[in-house]
């Protein structure tokens, strides 16, 4: 038993683990869960006043040198969605994974399949070999927490729980999907604390809650590849009709499994160039890499330049300019042709979209603060830039309208393949907006995943270098080695990009100590 919260009256409530009824009809256990304010008295089903057993754990006994495990959730008193369960099996053998369900718990006095949920306490049969309410380590960096009981309707699962699993990533069993990277300090990685998605249909409360929880549904799971002490996490979204999902290469069905269509994009971590950590664009570029295994239609750019030699945070500072000048880092020309022709020797005739972003700003920003008659290093530079905006400069229906010097220079060499969105100029792949950099919020406020996730639209972000779920919106992280100088002190920062697969569903990638997946 555990202790909950108090009664009116101010006694003290308690609430006990899963534990299994008498035989049903046809044989089938049927579980059960309960509270009480007397933890000795015997357990009785209220619909019959049954006598029943001792609260039960879920676990068993999994396979030794198991690597490989699928972790979803379910809901009492609710039928599996069953073409995305018998693909979850038909994934688990091809995958050689363990299945894991954590069995969560909602009363709804309005649901179709039980007279009264709020005392139908059981699965469905089919999920319950698998059931798993005990909290389980799956290596010493990555917990499930799936003894943790949070309500379906919760409008942020995660709230709360950043702490609860130390220095360890957590996973915790729940219908929304959503995921967030706790900061930790530099001389470790961040940890990941994530939902899990729910292989049960959606069965809400007739109110405004329900019918919240019934909107962000997420048919889907975890999947998880541990070696060692490193593990590789990715999720799987399931079509609500079909039940089918892909995941990475594969396409995964009821009836079995299939090489998956070619993705629309690959949303990577933002790039900044000049700082891209060599195992990070192996992994994204090499062989066996990303673009050579799933082979997308494009590639998505963010901060593909840094802009290093004119960044705005470094007037005024004599060292940043002395330690510019000693590396041949102060000057703006050359930076921008290396950011360019990475771009070229990367896409390789790939469609590549680059996106507008806060770092190649910084160029727009320096050609209106700053000063070549100071900076003989950059003055040619400077003086074409600022030839090209001012001629281009338009007084348009919302006022002034100035080019993206960084997007004139890429667009000088780019062939019919290479193009640069944002700013006005849209891009939607599958229903996915993909055009914002994720600097800029509503209203003109500064963006983040959170103003940003309930805009109407699915979207794929970048900015923060710390990689994200929440509701609409997905945020890769940093193609960057993980310490630069101005990140000091606890970081969330990780190496992620995002698939955006055939079918619209979206899937993040970490890259680990150069490592993508598990092989």
């Amino acid at each position: 038993m555990w202790k909950s919260n108090k009664t009116p009256g101010g006694r003290q409530r308690w609430v006990c683990a899963t534990h299994t009824s008498g035989q049903q009809e046809g044989g089938e256990r049927k579980e059960y869960c309960y509270s009480t304010t007397n933890p000795e008295k015997p357990v009785s089903n209220r619909s019959n006043n049954e006598i029943l057993d001792a609260p039960r754990n879920y676990s068993r006994k999994l396979r030794i040198g198991v690597k490989r495990y699928l972790i979803t959730a379910a809901q009492n008193a609710t039928p599996v969605h069953a073409k995305f369960w018998g693909a979850l099996l038909v994934a688990a053998k091809h995958m050689n994974a363990e299945i894991m369900v954590v069995p969560l718990r909602y009363k709804n006095p309005t649901s179709i399949w039980a007279k009264s949920q709020e005392n139908e306490e059981w699965w469905d049969p089919k999920v319950v070999p698998y059931l798993w309410n005990q909290r389980h380590a799956i290596n010493s960096n990555l917990l499930l927490l799936a003894d943790l009981k949070t309500q379906p309707t919760a409008s942020s699962p995660l709230t709360g729980f950043e702490a609860i699993t130390a220095g360890e990533s957590g996973i915790i069993g729940h219908t929304k999907l959503q995921l967030k990277v706790i900061p930790a300090p530099s001389h470790k990685l961040p940890k990941i604390l994530t939902t899990t998605g729910a292989c049960t249909k959606p069965n809400y409360s007739d109110s405004k809650a329900g019918k919240l929880g019934e909107f962000h549904h997420s048919l889907g799971a975890v999947s998880i590849e541990a070696q060692g002490k490193t593990f590789h996490l990715r999720h799987i979204s399931a079509n609500a009709r079909s039940g089918d999902f892909t995941d990475l290469e594969s396409r995964y069905s009821d009836t079995g499994v299939e090489r998956a269509p070619q993705p629309e994009a690959l949303v990577m971590g933002d790039t900044h160039v000049d700082f891209i950590d060599p195992s990070v664009e192996h992994a994204t570029f090499g062989k066996g890499g990303i673009v050579d295994t799933l082979n997308p239609k494009a590639l998505v750019w963010h901060d593909l330049l840094d802009a290093y030699a004119v960044n705005p945070h470094h007037i005024g500072n004599p060292f940043n300019a002395y330690a510019k000048r000693q590396s041949g880092r102060d000057n703006a020309g050359a930076e921008v042709q290396r950011a360019i022709a990475f771009l070229h020797r990367r896409s390789r005739g790939r469609t590549s979209y680059v996106v507008s972003s806060n770092h190649d700003d910084f160029l727009r920003r320096w050609i209106v603060d700053g000063n070549w008659k100071t900076d003989p290093t950059n003055a040619e530079f400077y003086l074409r830039t600022a030839l090209v905006m001012l001629t281009s400069t338009r007084m348009g229906t919302g006022g002034t309208e100035s080019p993206s010097p960084f997007g004139y220079w890429i667009n000088q060499t780019a062939g019919t393949n290479i193009h640069v969105v944002g700013n006005h100029r849209p891009l939607t792949l599958a229903g996915v907006e993909l055009s914002m950099h994720g600097d800029r919020g509503p209203n003109g406020s500064r963006g983040s995943i959170r103003n940003l996730r309930r805009i109407g639209l699915r979207s794929i972000i970048g900015h923060s270098h710390s990689p994200g779920i929440d509701e609409g919106c997905m945020q890769v992280g940093t193609s960057t080695r993980l310490k630069l100088e101005y990140n000091n002190g606890p970081s969330s920062w990780l190496n992620a990009h995002a698939v955006l697969h055939a079918d619209g569903k979206r899937q993040l990638i970490f890259i680990i100590n150069g490592k993508w997946r598990m092989k």
